[in-house]
């Protein structure tokens, strides 16, 4: 069976049992730091990974590192993922989990790629714009990126609008050249 349609059963299983014990908040909290600790620590990878490691040993390992952390809903999930020996697939059922969630709160992943740093007030309008725009609320992640000459480039709901001066100059070349 395809890997990620595992992960995300298990995830959407996990989301409707939160939902269900009105845990969403807890375990989204939870699912963000797993996700993050998934995408950033080498060492618990490897930990994951070790096929030499056994099942008790991981799940003690992962008691040890999150049970001050998580819920007791998500150390019970850990356990669970541990026995069943899906402990891989961990950093995309939290994926899973966390895109559950922001669809359930009607939330919008943008990203915003500009040139230069933008100031403060500048972004607040445009996550307004965005929130009226697109009916939902906003978490905007603004990147700055060197190779922009300028514009910007916008992403929401992997869709992007290109409206840097390199795309433009580009249009300009190919309406020229046809």
């Amino acid at each position: 069976m395809n890997n990620s349609l595992i992960s995300v059963r298990y995830a959407k299983a996990l989301f409707l049992l939160s939902k269900e014990k009105g845990q969403v908040e807890n375990v989204y909290k939870d699912m963000t730091m797993l996700w993050d600790y998934c995408n950033n620590t080498e060492e618990f990878n490897e930990l994951l990974k070790s096929p030499v490691i056994t099942p008790s040993k991981k799940k003690k390992a992962l008691k040890n590192i999150f049970d001050k952390y998580v819920s007791d809903l998500t150390m019970n999930f850990l356990n669970i993922m541990v026995d069943n020996r899906r402990e891989l697939m961990l950093a995309s059922i939290a994926r899973n989990y966390v895109d559950f969630y922001k669809e359930e709160k009607n939330i919008k992943s943008v990203s915003l790629y500009t040139a230069f740093a933008l100031d403060e007030d500048y972004l607040l309008a445009i996550k307004e714009l965005l929130h009226k725009e697109l009916g939902s609320q906003i978490e905007l992640t603004v990147r700055v990126r060197d190779n922009l000459i300028g514009g910007f480039i916008l992403m929401v709901d992997g869709k992007m609008m290109d409206a840097t001066v390199a795309n433009k100059l580009k249009q300009i070349k190919k309406r020229l050249l046809s």
